[in-house]
């Protein structure tokens, strides 16, 4: 690598990776998202004002392509090159433009100045979305780490699942009429429509069908979503009397909700963080309205409409259940409550003070 060619290093980090184990979905999920944020770097830098539709990022390839350049494992790194010709002047300096539009952009996000971006609504739209993409998701307790190899050039920036929370607060703000309001929705996508007709998706929610559509800052998030999965969609709607939605008509937010089982190293309620000396897998089901997380072993459960409301219940069962039994003396407990006494003690490795997430 020249001094001169960029290089940027992403770093999964976190109790939920432990010596670097992270599933290579999430390797490819974030990978991706990185190469879309160059891409859309790339034209917000060079002043393109079309549309972003199709094979559009081809006309930046040479800009703004990333390739394989080193991994680590301990905790789990993986660096990827600039590899632009420094012959070719302007895709370089491109090139050189789009990471500096990466850092501030990502930087900005965790501090809460988006406002502060110099890029128009368009492109600064398009970089939330796709930076958005590297970030995890609720419940998991890990973090990805983006630098610049270059040393001095930009701050490293760590992307967590709160990060992913505050952009859901910074959308575009659209027309909307006085007859709608902002809901959620959850249910299987059953239509993807891009470039083809109205840009909607329809979900089908408690037995309805609803059409839900989006805008072209939009477009990536949702070709990256899969017909038949479970998704959370947020946004501008038109209800019936009954309160029910009847069309979303500007999608705020949409996202693939994964129903693998949770990976959980730590909980934590009150002001207490019980530290697991294995990941605990939990469950997670949406049915009849409500998010559930469960642990049938252990009888533990967390339930809400809301998924973040279902997973701090999570926490709060976890740590009555320990109160109750892995702190209670043994002679107080039957049989069963004692084997599961000892199988809470020796599932915690130790408890400490509250910590944020990470």
């Amino acid at each position: 690598m020249s001094d001169q060619q960029p290089r940027l290093k992403l770093t999964f980090t976190g109790e939920g990776f432990r010596q670097g184990a992270v599933p290579l979905t999430v390797v490819a999920a974030k990978l991706l998202s990185l190469q879309q944020a160059m891409f859309h770097a790339a034209a917000a830098a060079s002043g393109h004002s079309g549309l972003r539709r199709g094979l559009w990022f081809n006309r930046f390839r040479s800009a703004a392509e990333l390739t394989f350049a080193a991994s680590h494992h301990s905790e789990l790194v993986i660096e990827a090159e600039l590899a632009v010709n420094p012959v070719l002047d302007n895709n370089f300096n491109i090139g050189q433009q789009s990471v500096d539009i990466l850092f501030d952009v990502a930087v900005a996000i965790n501090t809460d100045h988006l406002e502060q971006v110099k890029l128009n609504r368009f492109d600064r739209d398009y970089m939330v979305r796709a930076i958005e993409g590297l970030m995890p998701n609720l419940g998991d307790q890990y973090s990805v780490v983006l630098e610049n190899c270059q040393p001095n050039k930009h701050p490293a920036v760590t992307l967590t699942a709160d990060a992913r929370a505050r952009i859901k607060a910074f959308v575009p703000q659209g027309q909307q009429g006085f007859d709608t309001e902002e809901v959620t929705i959850v249910g299987e996508l059953i239509k993807i429509h891009v470039d083809a007709g109205d840009d909607m998706i329809t979900v089908r929610s408690q037995h309805r069908d609803i059409d839900c559509f989006y805008g072209d800052a939009m477009r990536d998030q949702i070709a990256n979503l899969i017909a038949g999965s479970t998704v959370e969609v947020t946004g501008y709607a038109t209800l019936s009397d009954r309160g029910q939605v009847s069309k979303m008509h500007q999608v705020l937010n949409a996202e693939h909700v994964s129903m693998e089982p949770l990976r959980i190293a730590r909980f934590e309620h009150a002001g207490r963080v019980y530290h697991l000396a294995d990941p605990l897998a939990v469950n997670i089901e949406y049915a009849d309205g409500l998010w559930v997380y469960n642990h049938h072993g252990l009888n533990l459960w967390g339930y809400a409409e809301r998924r973040e409301i279902a997973l701090k219940n999570l926490h709060a069962d976890f740590a009555d259940l320990y109160a109750q039994i892995a702190e209670e003396a043994p002679d107080n407990l039957d049989e069963i409550a004692g084997q599961l006494r000892e199988r809470l003690r020796n599932m915690v490795s130790f408890v400490g003070g509250k910590q944020a997430n990470a």
